[in-house]
């Protein structure tokens, strides 16, 4: 027992300690040996149970910060994803019962299938993947272009796996030990020549500004135009780079800016003086038939138009901006007992359509029929689900914006794990981002995956800088999860090659229960 919850701690903490900001991402190609050697000749019982222990462990060790934002949040990640890590034990426990030590072979096709399951459903977090640790080891992480993160995962878990079998093993290793050391460097080779290629010369010139407002006193009442003239005053600043397009981060403007006149004739007045079209985030509503729908949006104002253009978040936050399945027994009266605790939780209705917006750089203005820029805007969360990223690059961007509010994490590992998650982004698209947050990190990323002109956190700072433009997409891209869909098949056949051992100790069992008769 005791040396049980040993090794369930030593993965969660060494899970944790390979996750951003730590640039400690090696620990990752051992952190699940302690998990293994814990599985081993383990009861099914005790491998969903300790499988449960371990994922606790992880998730409260990598997501403890989830409390800064919501206690439900906390509380319901605690409760509901360490499933995911029991899951992967029984299944494992069920293999190594039939296969032996050779199960261990199955584990990266179980591990990364699990971890894609995550990324489905409105419960659904795919936040803590092990292929996030490798995200400042550039060279590693450009295969993300055919396999996306799971690809980086599965090789992650593949030399937990040989590391782990030639551990076990009491015979010559030769063959494991050749093969391990070819996995590690393959992707090492084939990252370093990626690297060397040459960036687009097309570029477009953008603006950011961080604003650093205290999330708490955003919303209260009477600071409206306090943050509006900070927001203001920061792109009049700005200006002065002639950028060709300016962003304001997440819920930058916390009221209804469509319908607020007296703001939006002031953002007019700024953007066609100066002719630099401004990208903001912004609450919003509509009235449909079932009454005001309110959305977590992006507006973006051009020079000389009265339209706005603008697009609603899709992807919401469990617990924190929506109750999940809200209309199904029994989430509508939880709904109802967390909104009268007043815990925090948001009601905003999911926004329907895959927006792309488009400007026109100076640059291209002064060419005749020269095409506009076109580019997609992910709101906070999104960017951690990597096939509704692919969708928007799949309609032939030529880069993405990210805006967010990493305030509500305070000072956790939490903004730099949301920065380094949009860098995979990046690779697995070839897509250049551009990344604006209230507070966190605000920063340019290129299509593979160089960070720069890096913010610090809790600081009031603008940046502008040229973005390279890449519309071109990737493998991942065109053909979109069927790496994961792999590993999902393997794991359904490794379950299917059961089935004659369950009836044969099944039989075995019955004819032995009927002798005794």
């Amino acid at each position: 027992m005791k040396k049980d919850l040993i090794l369930s701690v030593i993965t969660g903490i060494s899970f944790a300690l390979a996750m951003p900001p730590f640039k400690t991402g090696f620990l990752a190609y051992g952190t699940l040996i302690p998990f293994f050697i814990l599985l081993r000749n383990k009861s099914i019982f005790n491998a969903i149970l300790w499988g449960y222990v371990t994922g606790f462990f992880i998730y409260l060790f990598c997501l403890f910060w989830i409390g800064f934002v919501t206690v439900p949040g906390v509380i319901g990640a605690l409760i509901v994803l360490p499933l995911f890590i029991a899951a992967f034990a029984l299944l494992q426990s069920l293999l190594l019962k039939t296969w032996g030590d050779l199960a261990i072979f199955f584990a990266p096709f179980l591990w990364t299938g699990i971890e894609y399951l995550q990324s489905l459903g409105d419960t659904a977090f795919p936040w803590v993947y092990l292929g996030y640790t490798q995200t400042y080891y550039l060279p590693v992480i450009q295969v993300a272009e055919f396999t996306s993160v799971y690809g980086i995962t599965f090789w992650i878990v593949t030399l937990n796996a040989l590391i782990y079998y030639c551990f076990i093993r009491e015979k010559s290793n030769a063959p494991a030990l050749v093969l391990l050391f070819a996995l590690f460097l393959l992707p090492f080779l084939y990252g370093f020549s990626v690297l060397q290629e040459p960036e687009s010369k097309k570029t477009i010139r953008i603006g950011m500004v961080q604003g650093n407002i205290d999330p708490f006193e955003k919303w209260s009442s009477g600071n409206d135009e306090r943050f509006f003239a900070k927001y203001d005053s920061l792109s009049r600043l700005t200006l002065d780079s002639e950028p060709d397009l300016m962003i304001w981060p997440e819920t930058a403007t916390p009221f209804y800016l469509r319908y607020e006149f007296q703001y939006l004739e002031r953002i007019r007045s700024r953007v066609d003086s100066s002719s630099v079209p401004l990208l903001t985030g912004s609450i919003d509503y509509d009235y449909t038939e079932e009454g005001y729908q309110y959305y977590n949006s992006a507006l973006l104002i051009r020079p000389g138009e009265v339209d706005i253009s603008h697009y609603a978040k899709q992807k919401l936050v469990p617990f924190s901006e929506k109750v999940p399945y809200h209309k199904y027994f029994p989430f509508r009266y939880l709904k109802d007992m967390l909104y009268d605790m007043q815990l925090g939780i948001g009601d905003y209705a999911r926004g329907e359509a895959h927006t792309i917006f488009s400007v026109s750089p100076k640059s291209r203005r002064q060419v005749k029929d020269s095409p506009p820029v076109e580019f997609a805007c992910a709101i906070c969360y999104e960017s951690v689900f990597p096939d509704y990223i692919r969708r928007f690059v799949e309609r032939g961007i030529d880069f993405l914006v990210i805006i967010t509010n990493d305030a509500w994490f305070g000072k956790t590992t939490a903004p730099y794990q949301h920065a380094r998650i949009a860098v995979l982004r990046a690779v697995e698209n070839r897509v250049p981002i551009a990344r604006c947050a209230n507070t966190g990190i605000t920063c340019f990323i290129d299509s593979y995956g160089r960070m720069y002109n890096n913010t610090d956190i809790f600081t009031t700072k603008t940046v502008v800088n040229q973005l390279p433009l890449t519309s071109s997409g990737t493998f991942y891209t065109r053909h979109g999860n069927w790496f994961a869909h792999l590993c999902i098949l393997v794991m359904v056949l490794a379950l299917v090659s059961l089935v004659p051992a369950v009836i044969y100790q099944f039989g075995k069992s019955f004819c032995k229960r009927n002798s005794k008769l």
